[in-house]
């Protein structure tokens, strides 16, 4: 006995003797939420790069206009630019300029420089009698003086802490510091944040409706075999979904819903074709029962009148004795004829018991016409065909098929009349072909014949019950071959058919015509 293996947490357990159930989430809701949810990872990703790149490029060229301008102002001092000059040439764009002159001047610049950034050296204190110049700080100890210097000024206001700073020494000594405010960049990607969450989000709802859309376009096809499905349980076992494109997903999964279907349609067909089937043979079996019983009744019943007369008349009338006793003696084989004809075909339908040999079906025919002509004397029988025609058939089943055959057409021909089998093969057929020159078959009956105990009305009055024919073909095709009755002018003629082939094709048919002589003839049924 296997150990239980422990449910999961949160699964229910499965009832006994029930199949697991198969996890059948929603198919629109999944596909929606993972789009979703992966275009919104997109935007996020994207938006970030974009921010950081966008900030990096914007520092990159505010850090170039600094690099730029360091570079001018060079070229400025040397030209003989004063302090002041210097400064407003230089600044502007979110650049603040500062020079601290050798003397310790300041001109411009803002009012404290981020926290990081390299201060100049102190101002120092001129000499005594020495002029303070221009902007000069008379009190090193106070904020520094100079245009645009000082709280009252309209200076700017304090720089970021991320702002960029060049420092740079010019040819007399000064001390220039180009500041780059940060400021603007930082409002630059702020704006650029919202507005790539606001278009982010309306991009997302955008999606998730077209999303919804398109899943609902992408699944028809399966609302399509639920509609087949339920039409099919509703009485239409005709419909099919029937895929445009069979080799992707959704049309393989269609093709398997069509296959199931046609082998389901298949089944019920059979099934009831099965059922029809049983039907017919119960019908044909209480049909044939009923007519068994009825030629039965005919041979009984003579019986019985034949006893009755022998009972009371036997001793007063003794020269009626040979009468019924010959009478007697015609129903009762009569009787028994009929009987073993039944048994023949009870035989045959469970087990044909055939004893395949390999015999001259030109010698089992003439076994069988001469048996015909010793029973009756006044018959013409003639054979034709081929001189010899080897096969592998059971000689003593096929001998009774073609005795019942020419038996058949003994009845039916008039005095005078003749009766000629043809024996012939072709490469892979062995044929026997009995014609008579009696009234013939009509075309409506060549088949019927062939059932039991069916007769023809002309033949009602012969001898038979109506089991010769559908014995003879019952036991040709036990030997894969068949008989007909195919249609003639000026007679009858049926044709029997054998696969050719021989096992052994020294052996004779000498080795066996004792197997042909003694197996019983059927009489046959007239034609039935």
């Amino acid at each position: 006995m296997r150990p239980l293996r422990p449910l999961r947490r949160g699964a229910r357990p499965t009832p006994p003797g029930d199949q697991p159930t198969t996890a059948t989430p929603s198919l629109r809701r999944r596909v929606l939420v993972v789009v979703v949810a992966l275009f919104a990872f997109l935007l996020v990703v994207v938006g970030v790069s974009v921010d950081i790149a966008l900030g990096h490029q914007l520092r990159s060229d505010l850090s170039s206009r600094l690099a730029d301008r360091a570079d001018r102002s060079m070229s400025l001092s040397a030209e003989g630019y004063s302090p002041q000059d210097l400064v407003t040439a230089l600044q502007g764009d979110a650049i603040r300029v500062r020079l601290q002159t050798s003397d310790g001047t300041v001109y411009g610049g803002p009012p404290q420089l981020p926290a990081d950034a390299d201060e100049p050296a102190a101002t120092p204190i001129p000499p005594d009698g020495a002029r303070p110049g221009p902007g000069a700080n008379p009190d090193p100890s106070g904020p520094p003086q100079g245009p645009g210097a000082g709280p009252g000024r309209g200076g700017p206001p304090r720089p970021a802490t991320d702002s960029l700073v060049v420092s740079r020494r010019l040819p007399d000594g000064s001390v220039l510091t180009l500041l780059g405010d940060t400021t603007s960049i930082t409002q630059v990607r702020h704006q650029l944040r919202w507005l790539m969450a606001g278009a982010g989000a309306a991009t997302l709802l955008v999606a998730a409706l077209a999303m919804v859309v398109a899943v609902r376009r992408a699944l028809r096809p399966l609302d399509a075999m639920v509609a087949v499905a339920r039409g099919i349980t509703s009485g239409d076992r005709g419909r099919r979904v029937r895929p445009q494109s069979p080799d992707t997903e959704l049309g393989r999964a269609a093709g398997s819903v069509d296959e199931m279907l046609d082998a389901l349609e298949s089944a019920e067909a059979a099934q009831r074709a099965a059922a029809d089937v049983a039907r017919r043979a119960e019908a044909e079996t209480k049909r044939f029962l009923a007519d068994a019983a009825h030629e039965l009744r005919t041979p009984i019943a003579g019986l019985s009148a034949v006893a009755e007369s022998l009972s009371r008349d036997g001793i007063s009338r003794p020269d009626r004795l040979p009468r019924w006793t010959e009478l007697l003696l015609g129903e009762s084989r009569h009787a028994a004829r009929l009987v073993d004809d039944l048994l023949d075909l009870a035989r045959i339908d469970a087990d044909p018991a055939l004893i395949r040999a390999d015999v001259d079906l030109v010698e089992v025919v003439s076994l069988a016409a001469d048996r015909s002509r010793l029973v009756t004397p006044g018959t013409r029988i003639e054979l034709t065909g081929s001189p010899a025609v080897p096969v592998s058939v059971d000689a003593g089943r096929i001998g009774q098929v073609v005795a019942n055959l020419i038996d058949n057409a003994v009845r039916a021909t008039p005095p005078g009349g003749t009766i000629t089998a043809d024996v012939s093969a072709t490469d892979t057929t062995a044929t026997v072909t009995v014609t008579d020159t009696g009234p013939g078959v009509p075309d409506e009956q060549r088949e019927r014949i062939f059932e039991r105990l069916v007769r023809l009305e002309e033949s009602r009055a012969g001898v038979g019950a109506g089991l010769g024919l559908p014995i003879a073909r019952a036991l040709a095709r036990a030997h894969g071959g068949d008989v007909v009755c195919v249609p003639h002018v000026g007679g009858a003629r049926f044709v029997l058919s054998l696969p050719l082939g021989v096992t052994n094709p020294s052996r004779s048919l000498s080795d066996l015509s004792g197997s042909v002589d003694s197996t019983r003839s059927t009489t046959a049924t007239g034609r039935s």
